[in-house]
Order: C-alpha cells, then sequence, then structure tokens
C-alpha cells in the first residue's frame, strides 16, 4: 500500500472557462451518489423543484462530455454538486462545469483512460475523492485513489491500493474502500481525505459505501460489524451477513440485505428492527418516513418504522434509482407521489439528482441541467 503525491504525473487539464465569483459561491449540494453519506437519496433541502413547479420544468444548458475515439474502460458516471462545481466522469477522466451555465470549470484526465474504470465518487469539504481499478487485468487489477482539489481540479494526493475498488464511504474525514480479486485477499482500507495516509485496515472484510454518522458496516463469511469510520474500532457485531444498501437520513438505522431480504437494523446496536421477505434490492431511497425500493418494473414504498408495505405502483419500463426531493419520487420515468404512488407526471429526463432548484442529469454522454 503506497500513498503519494503525483500532480505532476497526471495530465490535467484546468480552467478551461474560469469560474467568476458569481459562479464559485456556495450551492446547495449532492456531494455522496445518494445525496449523503447515508445513500439515503433524500434531499430534504429542496424546494424549488415541488409539485407546483414541475410542470414548467425546461432544460436550462446541455454539454457533451468527452469522449475517447475507439472507447474507453471508463464512462459516464451520475453527477454530484460539490464546491459550487457540477462533476461528472467522462471517457477521459472528470469534468466540472459551473451550475448556472454549464461552462467548464476544470478537467482531470486520466493517466491511463485504457486502463481505467469508472470510479466512484464522493466529495469531503473540498476535496473530491475518485476511486477507481485498472480494467487490463482479469487476475490481479490494483485499485487507485485520487484526490482533486473541487476548486481547481489539481490533484492533491494519489493512493495505490493493491485490491481493486468496489466501493467507497466517504465521511468524517475518512475515505474508505473495499476489494478483492483473484490475486489478493478481500480487504477494507481506509484513507484520511486530508494526506492520503492509510488509517486503519481490515483484511477478510468487505463493506460498502454506506456510512450512518460515522458508523459502517464490515462484513466476512460469518458476521457483521458496525465500526468507526475514523478509527476502524468495532462497536458491535452480530453472527449474520448483512449488506448496508442504505441509512436513513437520521442515521438511526441502516438498510441492509442478505441476498434476498430486506431488513432495517439499528445503527446504534444492531437490533433487528424488521424484516420483509424477498424485497432484497440496491435500489433504495428513505426519507425516514417510507423506504422506496425499486425492482424490476415495480415500485413500493414501505413503512420505515416496521417494514410494512404502503402502497406498490407497475411502471411500463425498467424502473431506476428512487430518488426523493421537493415532495416528489424520481424513479427514472414517471415521477410519483411519495405518499401514495400516484403518477404526478408522466416522465422526466432520466436518471436524476434534484438539488438548488435544479435537476441535473447525465445521459449518453450529455450532462443537462433542467430549472423552473
Amino acid at each position: 500500500m503506497r500513498a503519494r503525491t503525483l500532480a505532476a504525473v497526471l495530465s490535467l487539464t484546468l480552467a478551461v472557462a474560469p469560474a467568476t465569483p458569481a459562479h464559485a459561491v456556495a450551492l446547495p449540494a449532492w456531494d455522496h451518489p445518494g445525496y449523503d453519506a447515508e445513500d439515503s437519496y433524500y434531499n430534504p433541502h429542496e424546494t424549488a423543484i415541488n409539485l407546483g413547479t414541475i410542470a414548467g420544468l425546461t432544460r436550462r444548458w446541455s454539454v457533451p462530455l468527452r469522449k475517447r475515439p475507439g472507447g474507453a474502460c471508463a464512462g459516464f458516471s451520475k453527477p454530484l454538486v460539490a464546491g459550487g462545481r457540477v462533476i461528472v466522469t467522462d471517457q477521459l477522466g472528470i469534468g466540472a462545469y459551473l451550475p448556472l451555465t454549464g461552462a467548464p470549470a476544470w478537467r482531470f484526465t486520466w493517466p491511463d483512460p485504457l486502463d481505467t474504470e469508472t470510479p466512484y465518487l464522493a466529495a469531503d469539504g473540498s476535496t473530491l475523492i475518485a476511486a477507481t481499478s485498472g480494467c487490463n487485468s482479469q487476475s490481479d487489477p490494483d485499485g487507485i485513489i485520487f484526490a482533486v482539489d473541487l476548486t481547481t481540479g489539481r490533484l492533491r494526493w494519489r493512493a495505490d491500493p493493491d485490491v481493486p475498488v468496489y466501493s467507497l464511504a466517504v465521511d468524517k474525514g475518512m475515505a474508505v474502500i473495499a476489494g478483492v480479486s483473484p490475486s489478493d485477499e478481500q480487504a477494507v482500507i481506509a484513507y484520511r481525505v486530508a494526506d492520503g495516509r492509510v488509517a486503519w485496515q481490515k483484511p477478510g472484510y468487505d463493506s460498502s459505501g454506506v456510512s450512518a454518522n460515522g458508523r459502517l458496516l464490515v462484513t466476512n463469511a460469518r458476521s457483521t460489524s458496525a465500526v468507526s469510520i475514523i478509527s476502524g474500532v468495532p462497536l458491535w457485531t452480530k453472527k449474520a451477513v448483512w449488506r448496508a444498501e442504505a441509512a436513513t437520513p437520521a442515521s438511526d438505522r441502516f438498510l441492509v440485505t442478505n441476498g434476498e431480504s430486506l431488513s432495517a437494523v439499528s445503527a446504534a446496536f444492531g437490533a433487528l428492527l424488521w424484516t420483509a421477505p424477498a424485497a432484497a434490492s440496491t435500489l433504495l431511497a428513505t426519507d425516514g418516513r417510507r423506504v422506496y425500493r425499486a425492482a424490476g418494473n415495480t415500485v413500493e414504498a414501505l413503512n420505515a418504522a416496521n417494514g410494512r408495505r404502503l402502497w406498490s405502483r407497475s411502471l411500463p419500463k425498467e424502473a431506476g434509482q428512487p430518488v426523493r426531493a421537493g415532495g416528489l419520487l424520481y424513479v427514472g420515468g414517471p415521477i410519483l407521489s411519495p405518499a401514495t404512488g400516484a403518477v404526478l407526471r408522466p416522465t422526466t429526463a432520466g436518471p436524476s439528482i434534484v438539488t438548488g432548484g435544479r435537476l441535473y442529469t447525465a445521459n449518453q454522454g450529455i450532462l443537462s441541467s433542467y430549472g423552473t
């Protein structure tokens, strides 16, 4: 394991269109894939885009993302909004754009686009973490972690774990990855966001990208433990194999799966609160009152307190990741009522994040912003 500063090694294209102070002010963020470190996919602060204004939503700007002739391993990620930038990956690296206009702020280019997978992204303060893996070796792929300044796009540090990166959790100044390969034992490794130094590691364990206010679930073949994301110290252990798919916005419960069922587990003590049989899914969102689950063409809402089904809706096409914001439920197609599942709008632009009065999508190499 090694962490080092390699700013001179990477090819960077910076300040294609420098930000003005007006564009650089702090804007409402969506700085993790699922809005927050809990991956709740719930933005409680959105007020501009709601049932009364969604009909007037129009495209404000679109920009094409960089493509490599002949293709590349890396592709196009869902956008983040952090540090006054809209962040998205492309086939060459990472691009940052100004939220109001879509003008490029900076671009960061992979050292080898032909040997870099699409990364996991998350921001911590002024630092963007991009955790990825090589794609050319099947037997011994390695991981790569880049820490990038959100304002300038300059590299702050780089780490090269021996394991490929299969998950990333960023919270409390820590970036935690997990991975395994035919040549490398499964491991969970925690890096300090400030300098890239390894803070702790757990060989033989797996984890996911969900942190409940600094509590992280790690698993082996026999048990699940909640550990401090800062120190790795175990807080509780249960003889069950659970994978955290989300946590509630209040960070009091993990939503976990075991391959078959969906369960709610106390984040503080590990107590099993309820189980919904045959409801395992990676496409979850929760606002603390309901748990929204997508599987195939079906979206349903469960009571977050007891797991009972509140409503179920069949869609014409396969549902996407549920997103809850502004009193609306986005499912990658129709917009639904969170309370009843009723269709409020027949369609939206696609997989979305909604923050600061803007809806952002990255579809087929085009980054777009919609506003009222």
